[in-house]
């Protein structure tokens, strides 16, 4: 299953003038918070190991990661058990399969009020916004599951 694609975003109104790491902009805050919290799928260690390295050090953006390791998209095969659970709820959706997810991140850096959705930049103050509303789904998401018999 697909969560995301560049694709999705670069096919129809997109800005010309900007680059196609905009448009992984949203993925790339993501998957760098999934990788810092262990919610990814440890295969991408071996995988790309030099740049999981810069990414966890956030010397690298989640966007540029997820353009140059993973085709610009995110899958559920990327996620851990955990991982890929928490994004199918985060993501859900009946119309555009963003959910949760897009409204917080849309209301988070407030992208009404710039040019486009494409014209987040991509900084350690966005991460950090979005690492702290993306931790707070998470534990909303972990106690609204039923225990284990």
């Amino acid at each position: 299953m697909i969560f995301d694609n560049v694709v999705f975003h670069t096919e129809e109104d997109y800005p010309p003038a900007l680059s196609l790491a905009n448009a992984a902009t949203h993925m790339g805050y993501y998957w760098s918070w999934i990788v810092r919290r262990g919610l990814y799928n440890s295969q991408w260690d071996e995988a790309a190991e030099e740049d999981m390295s810069a990414l966890k050090a956030q010397v690298m953006s989640g966007a540029e990661f997820v353009l140059n390791n993973m085709a610009g998209c995110l899958e559920d095969n990327d996620f851990n058990d955990e991982g890929r659970r928490f994004s199918l709820y985060y993501y859900e959706d009946e119309e555009e399969g963003y959910g949760r997810f897009m409204e917080d991140y849309v209301q988070t850096l407030d992208t009404p009020v710039l040019e486009s959705f494409y014209h987040v930049e991509i900084n350690d103050e966005n991460q950090a916004l979005l690492d702290s509303v993306f931790d707070s789904a998470l534990i909303k998401w972990r106690q609204s599951l039923k225990p284990t018999q």
